[in-house]
Formats: structure tokens, sequence, C-alpha cells
């Protein structure tokens, strides 16, 4: 199970590198392929948002971070807001508290984090 996460961290964090060095202004909005890196980043974070983890990993802080710096525009993040959501309802029950305190324990403001399994990203600015 650490090696797949490993593995996956490992992956995520190339494709983002190729997505915002390689791909340069074709990569202004948000599309299927940085929806696929936001999910797999913040795949870090989704057992501490289901409860499964007890507290927030630096893997996820770090996973934070790289999401933020992919919302540059208020579509971009909107539709990144969408992709993690999914990933949150598919693995499991959110925990709210949880979602709502991320940015907080990571020390990284993120505006556009789901808090919750009813959350409306199309309201993000």
């Amino acid at each position: 199970m650490a090696a797949t996460r490993y593995l996956m961290t490992i992956v995520a964090a190339i494709a983002f590198t190729v997505v915002v060095l390689g791909a340069g202004p074709a990569a202004a909005g948000a599309d299927d392929d940085d929806c696929e890196v936001a999910q797999q980043a913040f795949s870090e974070c989704v057992s501490y948002v289901v409860g499964v983890d007890t507290s927030v990993s630096p893997k996820c802080c770090m996973a934070l971070g790289d999401v933020k710096d992919m919302g540059d525009a208020a579509a971009q993040r909107r539709t990144l807001c969408r992709c993690i959501l999914s990933e949150m309802l598919a693995a499991g029950q959110v925990v709210s508290s949880r979602a709502m305190g991320l940015p907080d324990a990571c020390k990284i403001q993120v505006g556009f984090i789901p808090t919750s399994p009813d959350f409306d990203c199309s309201t993000i600015p």
C-alpha cells in the first residue's frame, strides 16, 4: 500500500511538472489532464478528509500547495474544485470539519477546496 501511494506521489509530481513547465501558455485552462493531476495530488489528503488518518501528512500539505498553484484563474479554480470534490466523494464520507481545516493545518490558504459533499464549486471566485 505504501509503495502504491509513493508511486502515485511520484507520478503526480512528474505530471504536475510537465503540465506547469512543459505546457506553458497552452495549460492556461483547467482541462482533463489538470483534473487528473489535481485528483492525484489531492489523494494525499483524502484519507485525512474522510476520517481515516488522524493527522494531516506533510505530503498532503505539499500536494495542497501544488493544487493551489494550478488555480490561477476563476474558471480553473472552479474546475479543480469539482475534480477534487469528485475525488473526495469517491473515497468515502467527507468529514466537513477536516476539509474546512485543511488549509489552516497546512498553513496554505486555498479558497477552492470543497468542504462538504454538497459544496457548490460554481461559487468559487
